[in-house]
């Protein structure tokens, strides 16, 4: 009962399970399983365990501070921590899944709504490259994604800000569901696989990483992508751009810190990773301002979503004596 409540709990909430993060992973794992029986694609079992052994220290440490050292912000975070981790396997799994599905692809329609938009994405990235030391820090900014949003799990966590956590917590899976559903409608590859330019025709700005997930993309379109090794998945996705997407609710998180020596750095870092996905990801603007787009009213809908009442259920207090005081005020 207790580790229950605390899977659950809002500050706000007065003992209330708020289901909305766990009713968007029970859809995700029902269309994935619709999908697998529809088109089967092999997960490979035995490429669980590097998953099974990250969530583990995880779910130890929200044990432990739900039984043996009652801490509710400690244990809302691990919890937090194991969620996050769950929709990243599941996602990675249904954007493969889902790439089989698209039609024509719309790099030269991208392309062209970067023109209209006044935009040379080119020059974007030449005078990028020109710069070493901005190509290197956006470079290291492009990496800095998923460090970032396990920084403001964390720093939230430790700052009791429960409400603000479960809020971002929840707009970034939405976010990310949302840009995975409408991946297939939208096939793309990178900007420099679109305009065929090589690591040869840049000083220091990395291409790899635009053409990083191009073999898996081809492959699942094709059909001849038969195994799904979890440890090797990737981001397959160029529109709407998920690292924009992500990088903007990572910068409220950071702005909901109320930290000042750690709210601007933090949003300083976001937006850097903002800036590098059309850069180093080799996404068109128009990518990017999608991202942004979807993770905005991502995060106007966890706001509501995250206390609505019609998908809350009422907890009853354990019959253990340390149950009802174990986490109050």
């Amino acid at each position: 009962m207790q580790f229950w409540r605390v899977l659950h709990v809002g500050v706000k909430e007065r003992r209330t399970c708020d289901a909305s993060a766990w009713a968007l992973l029970a859809s995700i794992a029902v269309l994935i399983g619709v999908l697998e029986l529809r088109r089967p694609l092999v997960i490979e079992p035995a490429s669980s365990i590097p998953f099974l052994i990250a969530c583990a220290p995880v779910v130890a440490v929200a044990l432990c501070y739900t039984y043996l050292r009652p801490r509710q912000n400690f244990a809302v975070m691990a919890i937090t921590l194991s969620q996050m981790l769950v929709f990243s396997m599941m996602g990675c799994v249904l954007q493969y899944l889902l790439a089989r599905e698209g039609g024509p692809m719309w790099d030269a329609t991208l392309s062209g709504c970067d023109k209209a938009l006044g935009v040379d994405w080119l020059s974007l990235v030449r005078t990028v490259d020109a710069h070493p030391v901005v190509a290197w820090t956006l470079g290291k900014a492009y990496q800095a994604m998923i460090p970032e949003a396990i920084a403001v799990i964390l720093i939230l966590g430790v700052l009791n800000r429960l409400d603000q956590l479960r809020v971002f917590l929840l707009a970034g899976m939405l976010c990310g569901a949302i840009i995975i559903i409408l991946s297939p409608l939208f096939p793309s590859v990178s900007s420099y696989v679109f305009l065929g330019l090589t690591q040869a025709d840049f000083k220091h700005v990395n291409v790899v990483p635009g053409y990083s997930q191009l073999a898996d993309f081809e492959a699942l379109r094709r059909g001849t992508f038969t195994v799904i090794h979890l440890p090797q998945l990737q981001g397959i996705i160029a529109f709407p751009s998920y690292h924009a997407g992500l990088a903007t609710t990572n910068a409220w998180g950071f702005w909901n810190s109320r930290i000042e020596w750690l709210r601007w750095p933090g949003m300083l870092l976001a937006a850097a990773t903002i800036i590098s996905a059309p850069v180093f990801g080799g996404h068109y603007v128009v990518d990017v301002l999608g991202g942004i787009a979807i993770a905005v009213c991502s995060i106007i809908a966890a706001k509501r979503l995250a206390y609505w009442r019609g998908i809350t259920l009422p907890l009853k207090a354990s019959l253990s004596g340390h149950s009802e005081e174990a986490f109050a005020p």
